[in-house]
């Protein structure tokens, strides 16, 4: 008898388990799947590789303030490559994919924004070098059109 209370109560811890992944699972917004699915996010690189990636969807707003959805990944250089060369590969994959270059950041040395536009949003990307750190980082977020 204690056998199969023992067994029914698995069954039930299993079931309350299931349903509280479940409910965790959301469904991906149109902003984050449109940056997950984006030129700067696919990126195989040959001079680094990617050491994290973050993201976050939409979330409710705090004190008045929406939360956009954002992307983050960071690469380092392999081999004999440094940042610079990591960096100059990103830049030159978002513009061989028709990421239009905010023209005000390109005299900036290692700092780059560009913008796709999608439909009723824009996916902002900025890639970084990473000064104190071997590291060079893009992020993406979406911004209104």
């Amino acid at each position: 008898m204690k056998h199969k209370l023992y067994i029914y109560k698995s069954y039930i811890a299993l079931a309350i388990g299931v349903l509280i992944f479940l409910g965790g699972c959301e469904i991906k917004s149109p902003e984050l799947t449109a940056m997950l699915e984006s030129s700067a996010s696919t990126t195989q690189l040959t001079t680094g590789r990617e050491v994290s990636r973050r993201y976050q969807d939409s979330a409710k707003p705090l004190l008045g303030k929406p939360d956009r959805p954002e992307v983050r990944i960071e690469y380092e250089p392999i081999n004999n490559y440094t940042k610079e060369d990591v960096y100059d590969e990103i830049v030159a994959s978002l513009d061989e994919n028709n990421w239009a270059t905010e023209e005000v950041y390109i005299i900036r040395s290692g700092y780059y924004r560009a913008s796709l536009p999608q439909d009723g949003f824009s996916i902002l990307a900025t890639v970084n070098i990473q000064s104190d750190r071997n590291i060079v980082s893009v992020r993406l977020r979406t911004v209104p059109r």
